[in-house]
């Protein structure tokens, strides 16, 4: 059965404190926040936050007329942490993420008067992990890792016209309120890449899997623990530009891609797919070594059913 998108859950939450007696709400706030499943897309929000598989990023979403934008900036660095053999590296890394989602949820209440309530939702992340580079031959780099981090999820509210006698029954449960959460991320990629006459062809492949739980939340919010999957490919081709940075040579790229969720909270959020079209810039990191580290910047178009947005990244490719 496909569930309701978080905004819709909350909608729900929302319809279902104006129908009940206040006293009647006030005993049953954690029933009815389990019954519209709201932890799975609070997980959702917490995983984008934290995991890489999604750059940082901009999203304007469309679902049953309610149009949320979602906003991802995340800061990644990676460091090789010792050399096991000659095609075999094992890599640390760490990343601070941040992650806002907005949206206006209309209001029908007996008050006479249209009503809105505008709602935020933060999510702050600091993880780290290690990662494993295998070369296989023939182009192919196995990456498998485990990744580990804390967040903590904000949700701030404001009540308009007929909405504003709601803040006494949604306060606490529904809006305004916060949690932490820690969430383990084991996760795997395979990588291809083929280099002629300057120019080279890349397939990566990536997929994770989260386990997140909620503590020290604060009072009246329900706590939840949930996974969350992600997963991505992407196809890129580069080849030389005319033009040097640094005594370093410019390469142009050009790339596709398609990823999204999977797992049970896969259209927590509204939308489950994305697919990714960009062009960049990238330049080796030591002017000595034209073969190894490469700095990397590009920009992209996202689009996918009921979601458009772009994206900006700036890493390292190895």
């Amino acid at each position: 059965m496909r569930r309701m998108p978080l905004g819709g859950c909350i909608v729900a939450g929302v319809l279902a404190s104006v129908a009940m007696p206040r006293v009647a709400f006030a005993q049953s706030a954690a029933d009815q926040v389990a019954g519209v499943r709201l932890g799975s897309g609070y997980a959702q929000l917490l995983n984008l936050a934290a995991t890489p598989d999604i750059n940082s990023a901009h999203f304007d979403l469309s679902n049953a007329g309610i149009k949320p934008t979602i906003d991802i900036f995340r800061v990644p660095y990676e460091s090789k942490l010792a050399t096991i053999t000659p095609g075999s590296d094992i890599f640390w890394r760490v990343s601070a993420g941040y992650l806002s989602n907005r949206a206006t949820l209309p209001v029908d209440s007996p008050s006479p008067g249209a009503g809105s309530i505008g709602s935020k939702w933060s999510a702050f992340s600091l993880g780290g992990g290690v990662v494993l580079r295998q070369k296989l031959g023939y182009g192919f780099t196995l990456t498998p890792a485990i990744d580990a981090g804390l967040a903590r999820l904000i949700n701030g509210a404001s009540y308009e016209g007929s909405a504003k006698p709601l803040s006494s029954l949604t306060d606490g449960v529904l809006f305004n309120w916060h949690t932490n959460a820690w969430l383990v991320t084991p996760n795997a990629g395979i990588e291809w890449m083929r280099e002629q006459d300057e120019q080279s062809l890349s397939v990566k492949a990536h997929i994770a899997w989260s386990w997140i739980s909620t503590f020290d939340e604060s009072p009246g919010l329900e706590g939840f623990r949930e996974t969350a999957g992600v997963y991505s490919l992407r196809v890129e081709y580069a080849r030389p530009t005319s033009l040097s940075v640094f005594e370093r040579r410019l390469d142009w790229f050009v790339r596709s891609g398609y990823g999204g969720f999977f797992g049970a909270n896969r259209s927590a959020l509204g939308f489950s797919t994305v697919a990714e079209v960009g062009l960049g810039l990238l330049t080796p990191l030591s002017a000595k070594a034209q073969g190894g580290t490469s700095v990397k910047l590009g920009v992209s178009y996202l689009f996918g059913p009921n979601i458009r947005g772009w994206s900006a990244s700036l890493g390292l490719q190895y």
